[in-house]
């Protein structure tokens, strides 16, 4: 139908700035974080751009759906302003035939984002996080600075005096008891330098002439030494840390046994696609009903829409994360109350009834 292709037409138009936005937006927060690293001297161009690919699924993950829900109420809020829809309905179209390109729409975002949460994202954080500690190790000894304290290596916190080169003096190293020390420690040295080896995965720092002080409720002791190598990271230590968003869904799913935080990944990896679904029938019942509101009373309405909604899931997420929700109730809580929602504008505009007498 020429009017379906024309609606589907403006809603893809309007996806697409959207998105674009969203897409800039997410990534500049999370590009901002590791700037230092991933830029600057000793940084080659493939890896930033790598960095940027690697980001996109994490970034979609969040920004489909948001871009569906604002694409739908641009394109049904303008509609309704210049009395399309009326004109539609008057010429014996029902809401269905109308609403038809959105629902459509909204299911394409949806398989698009089933297969980037279940398939797509864990390789995408994984392949990131190995592209990241790449760069680290290529330019390790880059990313301490002069008389600041650097939290680059997990677990540890290095402080400088003196830099000269890839060479330091006047070196203070601090361990965290939750890293693979089974104490904290403090290292006081003369000199010393970063060096990588990024073939096995390992970045170590050297040092010389210092001190090594180590503390528990027990006591204290200090033991002197003219050299020392600390492991700083190491490709094993990494594999061993897998976060639950690099985990493949089947192996999520296979191994869940009674483990609450992995029944709550597998949840929220359903339920975020499935929002795009009922954004596709809110959305332009909503955009009929609030009236005449134009292209920017359709976006605000369209961002607190989104607002409440994401609010209401983190809010969830967290509370089945701490034991207080369970999983299924946590993470689908929104999309329940947002799909009855859904359903009950639809039929209020399917019946071309108001919503409330």
């Amino acid at each position: 139908m020429i009017i379906h292709r024309a609606i589907f037409k403006e809603l893809f138009s309007n996806f697409l700035v959207v998105i674009s936005f969203l897409t800039f937006v997410l990534f500049m927060e999370k590009f901002v974080r590791i700037t230092r690293i991933v830029m600057g001297k000793g940084t080659e161009i493939i890896d930033t751009l790598k960095v940027f690919i690697f980001l996109q699924p994490s970034i979609l993950l969040l920004s489909i759906p948001m871009a569906v829900l604002i694409a739908v109420f641009l394109t049904y809020g303008r509609m309704a302003t210049d009395n399309e829809t009326i004109a539609m309905k008057s010429s014996g179209m029902s809401f269905w035939l109308i609403s038809k390109p959105a629902v459509t729409f909204s299911i394409a975002g949806f398989a698009v984002l089933l297969f980037i949460s279940l398939y797509l994202l864990p390789k995408s954080v994984h392949s990131f996080k190995q592209t990241l500690y790449e760069v680290i190790a290529k330019k390790a000894s880059m990313t301490i600075e002069e008389q600041t304290f650097s939290k680059v290596f997990k677990g540890s916190v290095i402080f400088v005096k003196e830099l000269s080169g890839d060479n330091f003096s006047g070196v203070f190293v601090y361990t965290d008891p939750d890293s693979s020390a089974k104490q904290p420690f403090v290292i006081v040295a003369k000199d010393g330098a970063v060096r990588s080896y990024p073939e096995d995965g390992l970045i170590e720092l050297n040092m010389h002439d210092g001190l090594i002080h180590t503390f528990s409720d027990r006591g204290s002791s200090e033991v002197t030494f003219r050299e020392y190598n600390l492991v700083l990271t190491s490709a094993i230590e990494a594999k061993r840390e897998q976060k639950l968003d690099e985990v493949r869904f089947i192996d999520l799913w296979r191994d869940k046994g009674d483990k609450p935080l992995w029944h709550v990944e597998i949840n929220r990896r359903l339920a975020i696609p499935f929002a795009c679904l009922i954004f596709g029938l809110l959305a332009p019942a909503l955009a009929t009903k609030i009236g005449k509101t134009g292209r920017v009373g359709s976006f605000s309405f369209s961002i607190s829409v989104l607002i409440l909604y994401y609010f209401l899931f983190i809010f969830g997420e967290g509370l089945a994360k701490a034991g207080r929700l369970s999983p299924l109730l946590g993470c689908w809580g929104p999309n329940m109350l947002f799909g009855l929602a859904a359903i009950m504008f639809y039929y209020f505009a399917y019946k071309d009834k108001p919503v409330f007498k």
